[in-house]
């Protein structure tokens, strides 16, 4: 869910008409103290309802942690197109910037990676889902390889026609991969994010992710 920051902003409009130099002066009774009041003790303080910029994006976080720690995979759906297999559609709108689903695997370092990916690829039938990423200056893998019933790993890829980006996200100690819209999406429009592989070796075996 995208958070909305309306900024108001006020005119001072100054009246073009002379003001009047008399002015009405009140004398108080000799027998009355004189005190001095102030306008609170008329008027209740009006508090200011405005969230600072840090405010909105600590909510913002916390929002997506909630999504992410209850596993919310709300308005998607699961469809089989020619040429590519199942993919991922939308079933409900999604306003841009907003979160759309998590790609969620087993969180493995970049050494347990390369020892799956090399057992991976000696069964052809089986497909590689894995996600490297950068954190904190190293890179780590979320491996989404065994099915799961999950959402996130269905997403195609397209290059040129991507409505989805990736975000990531501390979630209790641990990196979280995100998919988060990158315009407004509209039902029945299918899911697709650039995976970003533009290894040789990979467009060898994949010419599909130039596009």
């Amino acid at each position: 869910m995208s958070v909305e920051i309306t900024n108001f902003l006020y005119y001072s409009i100054k009246s073009s008409r002379k003001t009047s130099s008399r002015q009405l002066i009140m004398k108080a009774p000799k027998n009355v103290r004189k005190t001095n009041h102030q306008l609170t003790e008329y008027f209740s303080v009006r508090k200011s309802v405005r969230r600072t910029k840090k405010q909105v994006l600590r909510e913002q976080q916390r929002h997506l942690e909630d999504l992410i720690i209850n596993e919310v995979e709300d308005g998607l759906e699961c469809r089989y197109t020619e040429g590519k297999g199942r993919g991922v559609f939308a079933t409900k709108d999604f306003e841009k910037g907003s979160f759309v689903v998590e790609y969620s695997g087993d969180f493995i370092s970049l050494l347990e990676a390369n020892v799956r990916e090399e057992e991976y690829s000696q069964n052809e039938s089986t497909g590689c889902y894995m996600y490297y990423f950068r954190y904190n200056d190293q890179t780590f893998c979320i491996d989404a390889t065994r099915e799961s019933g999950k959402m996130g790993r269905l997403i195609n890829h397209s290059r040129t026609n991507s409505n989805l980006y990736t975000k990531t996200l501390l979630v209790e100690g641990l990196p979280r991969l995100v998919l988060l819209a990158k315009e407004n999406i509209k039902r029945g429009q299918e899911l697709l994010y650039d995976y970003g592989d533009r290894s040789r070796e990979s467009l060898k075996h994949h010419p599909w992710l130039k596009y």
